[in-house]
Parts: structure tokens; sequence; C-alpha cells
């Protein structure tokens, strides 16, 4: 007697715990990439500068080791400059979760090189990238589904974090939080197991030691939510500051030639190599720096100072192009802030106040909720930290202003708003589940002609004469400068201007849709549009999809209208690909 197939329900079964199995492979993996590439920071660092580095090699070593590095990101591995938290993001909303295999790789050497080199970068988002690369060729090396291979990554990131910083809760929020963007996403198990399982790994390895050895603080007198408060303020100051620079920064050195970029790297490691005569204490991660902070080790001139010179330090870093990441700066610019408002609360409150390593602790998790935007992941790392629910008031209470003074004045979080530098724009998150039955996608035409800009209207004319098209983009390539209507041309030519050039008469492409924005999103967008509305790539803002005109719209309309009368039981709420005007 032959044995019965397995019905859907238990391959079902059967692939959730094949996930599973896989998601505790990927936190070992994830874990001890995390590791090796904190310890491969820590011993380049240690042989390229010694344990007492004199001035030549402070000034000489960051740009050296950046003109090998600037080379390295020019010609082997352009896409993992940075932190690689962007780039993670975007593979995951935009590119179904394939990371080339050579991402992880890139990020590992430069990563290594660019932070034990000198610079004033963290690990952090690094790891990150690392582990969702690693995570994601697994997944293409099983060949899983496309699906699969995209949930695979926010398990890679939240496992290398975890390892990195030591905070397996915090990792699973950033994860959720940061790369997915859904606190509530059916990953929530899958995350946590492959946190707890590469922080396992991360602590058979290197024992179970703290990253920061803290005193317990807690709230010494009611009236010292007040000075929390103020810490708050000045840490959405500062945050505003770090953000508004680096993307200041950042955009300068995009609009140097092209050719300069593979030296800009170097140029960045100069200055740092200069900073690094005055302090080498902003080198690299510079979390022993942190510890002595939130221990009070520290005096109000040296924490300004250091603070100041580590926002510096890191801006021109990160800007110049190197690879590193912006949380563990954070994080350090934070406990500076912090510990320094700490002492002067301490000296001139009426009120007892609790040490100022309290303050740098709280500070930690302010600014990191005010550049990162990720208040949950702010709380329980802190809270990880220190396994002490109460300092978690104040912490509240600094994070919620500072994360609201950032917000206001700063629309984009720090990540989006590189992808955005970079031409890239990840899908909102009420647009990131199941798409709506009706989006750009059904309504746009999706072949557009091209008209070279320096074409004579007459011409144009000519070419297109056979096109069912009502507008049509002007450009060269495959990057289009501009949009012109077939009823705008006609005009020209019954206005004696056939001779012009299309581009005196095409409109810029100042208003856009994406593929997946909804329709009344579109319909709004297309109000602004004059009648004619692009519909470029989330990926590339320079790339046109298609174009949506009031002909596509009644044509989606009568299509719609055909298939609802003919269909025995229609379904309004089923998506239809079939409208796609063509």
């Amino acid at each position: 007697m032959s044995e019965r197939p397995p019905g859907p329900e238990q391959l079902r079964l059967r692939e959730h715990q094949i996930f599973l199995i896989l998601t505790i492979v990927i936190g070992v993996v994830a874990g001890l990439a995390a590791v090796l590439f904190s310890l491969a920071i820590e011993q380049t660092s240690r042989r390229l500068f010694g344990l007492a580095p004199s001035p030549w090699r402070l000034l000489a070593v960051p740009p050296l080791t950046s003109i090998l590095t600037g080379w390295m990101l020019m010609r082997l591995f352009p896409d993992v400059r940075g932190s690689g938290v962007p780039q993670t993001e975007a593979a995951y909303h935009l590119a179904g979760g394939v990371i080339p295999p050579h991402v992880p790789l890139g990020k590992f050497l430069t990563g290594v090189l660019c932070i034990g080199g000198g610079h004033s970068m963290g690990r952090e988002g690094p790891s990150v990238q690392i582990g969702a690369g690693l995570a994601s060729l697994v997944g293409q090396w099983l060949r899983l589904s496309p699906r699969r291979v995209r949930d695979l990554v926010p398990v890679g990131a939240a496992g290398a974090l975890a390892a990195a910083f030591n905070t397996p809760v915090a990792a699973v929020l950033f994860a959720l939080e940061e790369i997915i963007g859904d606190l509530n996403a059916a990953l929530l198990g899958s995350t946590v197991l492959a946190s707890v399982t590469s922080v396992v790994v991360e602590r058979a390895i290197l024992g179970n030691e703290p990253l920061f050895h803290v005193p317990a603080y807690h709230l010494v007198h009611p009236a010292e939510l007040l000075a929390y408060a103020a810490l708050g303020v000045v840490g959405g100051l500062v945050s505003l500051a770090f953000c508004k620079g680096l993307l200041a920064l950042r955009a300068l050195f995009l609009r140097l030639p092209a050719w300069s970029k593979v030296m800009q790297p170097a140029a960045g490691g100069l200055v740092i190599g200069l900073i690094l005569l005055l302090s080498p204490a902003i080198m690299g991660v510079g979390y022993d720096y942190v510890d002595r902070a939130l221990n009070g080790d520290l005096l109000l001139r040296s924490m300004v100072l250091l603070g100041a010179l580590k926002l510096v330090a890191t801006l021109v870093s990160y800007a110049s192009g190197n690879a590193g990441g912006i949380f563990g700066p954070s994080l350090y610019i934070g406990a500076m802030a912090g510990g320094a408002l700490g002492i002067i609360v301490h000296r001139v409150a009426p009120f007892p106040t609790a040490v100022p390593g309290a303050y740098a602790l709280v500070g930690m998790g302010t600014l990191f909720a005010g550049i990162i935007r990720a208040p949950m992941t702010s709380v329980f790392m802190i809270f990880e930290i220190t396994q002490d629910y109460q300092i978690l008031v104040p912490l509240m209470v600094a994070n919620m202003l500072s994360f609201l003074i950032s917000s206001r004045y700063q629309a984009s979080p720090i990540y989006h708003a590189l992808l955005h530098q970079d031409a890239v724009h990840l899908p909102q998150p009420s647009a990131r589940g199941a798409l709506a039955a009706q989006t750009a996608r059904s309504v746009m035409w999706t072949a557009v002609p091209m008209i070279a800009a320096d074409t004579s209207i007459e011409r144009a004319v000519h070419n297109v004469r056979d096109e069912i098209a009502q507008a049509y983009l002007v450009g060269s390539g495959d990057r289009p400068a501009g949009i012109v209507s077939r009823q705008r041309l006609d005009e020209a030519i019954r206005e004696g201007n056939g001779g012009a050039p299309v581009a005196s008469i095409a409109d810029p492409l100042s208003v856009h849709a994406h593929a997946d924005h909804p329709i009344d999103v579109v319909l709004e967008r297309f109000a602004e549009s004059g009648g004619i509305l692009p519909v470029v790539s989330r990926a590339d803002v320079r790339h046109v999809e298609g174009l949506i005109t009031m002909d596509s719209l009644m044509r989606s309309i009568e299509r719609r209208s055909a298939k609802q009368a003919s269909a025995p039981t229609p379904k309004p709420d089923a998506s239809d690909r079939s409208l796609t005007p063509r």
C-alpha cells in the first residue's frame, strides 16, 4: 500500500522546522563572523599603532591605510562604503534580500583596515551587513525561495549585532525596528533564536565579560528628572548637529569629481591623523573611554573635548567614504555629553543627584535615540548593559525629548537620509506589507519612448507619429532630464517652432511616484503633475519605470470595469496585474 504524500499543512510545518534549524546555523555563523571581525580590528590596530603610538604613527597610519582601502572601495568593493545598515535595509526592501557574495568579504576587509587604521567609526554597523550578507548567501546557496532568502537578512543582522555588542534583546529590536521597520514582524521568533545563538557563541569564545563595567545607578531625587529632561534636550541638539553635519559634509564629497573618489578616504584619513595628534582617545571604536566615562573617571574638560573631537572625526571618516559605522560613535558622543552635563548638574543642583556616570549612561541612549531613531532599541540596550530597571525612567524621559527634537528638525532618520543621497528611497512602513490592489504599477504605461534632448521638435513628432503614448521622456541614454506631452509637441509645430530642440519645451521631472504607491497617493501627485506623472525606481530615482497620464488612468478603469463585469464571482480586493497598460 503506497504512502499518502504529505499535505499542504505538513509541508508548511516541515518548511517552518527547516527554517528554524537554519536560523540556528545562521546565528552560529553570524556570531563567529562578528567575533572574528572585532578581534581582527583589535589586532590590526595593535600592529599598526603599537601599545604607545608615536606622533608619526598617529599622523601617518590613517591616510596610508586609507589609500589601500580607497583603492579597494573603488575597484573591488564599491558597495561597502559607510555603515552597512542602509545597504542592508535596501537589500531587504528593494532587492528581495539578495546580497552579492563579495559584500560580506569586502565589508570585513575594508572595515578592519578603516577602523583598525584609526578612523573614528564603529564596528556594529559593518557587523550587521556582514551577518546579513552571510545569511543571504546561505539562503542563495541552498536555493531557498525568494521569500525565505529575504527573511534571512534580518535574522543574520540580529545575530551579528548581538555578538558584536553583547545585547541580544536590543539586537532583535534593532532588526525589527530598523531593518524590517515593523516591531510586530512575523520574524520575531527567528531573530530571537539567531540572536541568542550568536551570543552563546560569542561568550563561549570571549567569555562572559560585559562590554562596559557599569555601577548600579538610580534616581536619587524626583527633581532630578528635570536634569535628565535637560539632557534629553542637549541630546536632541547634538543629534541634530551630528545628522545635519554628516549629510552636509557627505554631500560635499559626493559633489567632487569622480576621479577623486579613490583618494577621498585618504583625504579623510589625513584629517583623522591630525586629530589623533590632538587626542588618540578618539581612535577607532573607543569603548575604553566610554567605560571610563561611565565610571566617572574623566574630567569635565576632557569629556567636552573628547565628545567634540569624536563628533568631528566621525563626520570626516564617514563622509569621506570609509567603511565603518555610526552606531558606536553615537554611544561614545552620548557618554561624553551626558557625563559632562552630569558633572555640571552634580555641582550646581540644589537637590541630591546621581554621580556623573549615571548621566553618561543615559546620554548614550539619548544620542542613540536621536541619531539612529530607534528608541525601543535604545531603552533595552541600556537596560541590558546595566541589568537595572531603576535607570529606565530617566532614560525614557531623556530619550523621548531627544527623539522628538531630532524628528522635528531632521525629517528623515539618518540611515534613510544617507540612502536618499544615493538616490535610493525605501517604501514607507504602510506600504511595506502586501501592496494595495491598485497601485501606480497597475495604472502606468510601462513602455515610455525617449527623445534625445537636442532633437528638433519637428523631427521628434515625425519619429513618434506611430506611437500611442501621450507623453515622452526627454534626455540621453537611460537618464531622462525632462518630459514632454504629445499635445505640447503638436502645439509647438502649430506655433512654427519645429526647428527648436525638444529640450526647450520639456518640463522637469519635479513630481514623481513609485510603483508601489497606493492609488490615493498616485491621484494626489497626479493632480500636482500637470497631467503627466513619472513613476521612478526606489533603488534609483533617476530611472523612470513608467508614466501615468489621463489616458493610462482611463484605460485602467475601463479594463478593470470590463474584468469585473465578466467575472462570475467578483473579488474587489484582489490585485489585478492585468491592468498594466502596454
